[in-house]
Order: structure tokens, then C-alpha cells, then sequence
């Protein structure tokens, strides 16, 4: 009779670990962004065909930003008054 237990195979514990390893997310989508700051992807596009928004990273077709990249940019333009310009 074969042993039918999903984590055992031949008789000996397999290597698929019981809990599964979450790799923590370091790169938000274009759309994902976009909801992050209530803003279009258009926007996003925008931003950076005139070089405004935050460095990001583009493999294909894929835009992706990276989150240190993304808190960076934030701190950058943040301003304690409307008079200050954020970014030129």
C-alpha cells in the first residue's frame, strides 16, 4: 500500500517547507502606484515621459517602481507650504 500523505513521499518528510515564505513586496506596479497616491496611471506615464515622477525600473513592457525609490521621491517633494515649489 503506498503511503498517500501529502507531506510524505516514499516514507521520508519531503522538502516543501510547512509554512511558505512570503517575500516582501519591494517594487509597486504602475497601477498600484497610481492608487497609492490617488492619481491615473496616465499621470504616471506623463510624469515619465517629462521626467517628473520618481526613478523607476521598466523590464519589456513592465513599469515597476521601487519602493525605496518611491518613499525617496515622496520625502523630496514633500513641503510644509503650498508657496514652495515641489519640483521644477
Amino acid at each position: 500500500m503506498a503511503n498517500t500523505h501529502p507531506t510524505r513521499r516514499y516514507g521520508h518528510a519531503s522538502r516543501v517547507p510547512s509554512t511558505p515564505t512570503a517575500h516582501p513586496c519591494i517594487a509597486l506596479t504602475e497601477n498600484e502606484l497610481a492608487s497609492r497616491w490617488g492619481l491615473s496611471v496616465k499621470t504616471l506615464r506623463r510624469w515619465r515621459q517629462e521626467q517628473l515622477g520618481p526613478i523607476f525600473c521598466k523590464l519589456g513592457a513592465r513599469v515597476t517602481y521601487l519602493i525605496s525609490e518611491v518613499e525617496a521621491f515622496e520625502r523630496r517633494v514633500a513641503r510644509y507650504s503650498t508657496f514652495a515649489r515641489a519640483y521644477q
